[in-house]
């Protein structure tokens, strides 16, 4: 088996959780609009029913199980060319081909004397990026790490800021700052005003809670079903933004125990040996690695 290169792709099982999410809560809208038009028409006598679409979305309350049966236990194992011991360092910068990177990745699931080494029947995910390139490997790791946060590649990221922008500054001298330093902008409330913002500002907020008090309960009931409209919007437009990115890589899959993810590691096939940038990442725990496994073919 060989890594495979996988684009970025939203995986079908938080899609198929965001459908039935949204088959009722896109109703919501409507449903309140019109809720809320019959309201204004009898405030006088007002009679509160179960919402319309309770029941409904009662049924959906699985959908709470599914989702948070995505974020499963397990470790993350990265090798990376700043590791000690596992890149290596020239005058032109770090390096790690991914020849080394597998082959240090396997040594370590081997690793006897890690009394966090997983056991047990595991699922593993690998992803895998090799550049030829110092300017290749600052785009795609600044991509995925876009796309999926993982703390250890922030750190890469910002590794690789730093040396490119080096190869261009070397030869800078920057001025001296003059002493001593200004202090950035910020609000100045010495005390007694610190204290004066406090107990005055919380006099203020009653006066402004008075105040504020102009409306009916029916104009207040409109109000907030406007606002739960453009909260759903909201956050199905910040849903639909993640299925968004550009981000590629070469990715692994296997399962076994740690002996047997470490031999097929070993067994597979690198990216091409021309790329001496080398990132790689493994995911592993006892249970099922769904969305991982999904977010990228």
């Amino acid at each position: 088996m060989s890594w495979q290169s996988a684009s970025y792709q939203w995986p079908a099982c938080t899609q198929a959780i965001q459908e039935q999410s949204e088959s009722v809560t896109k109703q919501i809208p409507t449903i309140t609009t019109e809720s809320t038009t019959r309201l204004e028409k009898v405030s006088g006598k007002v009679g509160f029913n179960r919402h319309s679409l309770s029941q409904e979305s009662e049924s959906l309350l699985v959908l709470r199980e599914q989702l948070e049966s995505l974020l499963c236990r397990g470790q993350v194992l990265s090798v990376h060319p700043y590791q000690f011991q596992v890149g290596s360092q020239a005058e032109a910068g770090h390096h790690l081909s991914p020849e080394n990177a597998i082959e240090v990745l396997s040594n370590k699931l081997l690793d006897s004397n890690d009394k966090h080494k997983p056991n047990g029947d595991l699922y593993m995910v690998g992803w895998m990026l090799a550049k030829s390139s110092l300017a290749d490997f600052v785009l795609a790791s600044r991509a995925l790490f876009n796309a999926v946060n993982i703390p250890e590649l922030g750190m890469v990221v910002r590794r690789l800021e730093r040396e490119q922008s080096l190869q261009t500054d070397k030869f800078t001298k920057p001025n001296c700052i003059v002493q001593p330093r200004f202090k950035p902008t910020a609000n100045i409330n010495q005390q007694p005003l610190r204290d004066a913002l406090f107990w005055q500002g919380g006099q203020l907020a009653q006066l402004e809670s008075l105040a504020s008090d102009k409306q009916t309960p029916v104009t207040k009931l409109k109000l907030l079903a406007q606002k739960r409209g453009q909260q759903l919007a909201q956050w199905q437009q910040a849903i639909n933004d993640l299925k968004h990115s550009n981000a590629e890589l070469f990715k692994f899959e296997a399962e076994g125990s740690a002996d047997v993810l470490a031999t097929a590691l070993k067994q597979s096939q690198p990216p091409d040996r021309a790329n001496n940038f080398t990132f790689a990442t493994l995911f592993i725990s006892d249970q099922p690695l769904t969305f991982l496994s999904e977010v990228f073919a």
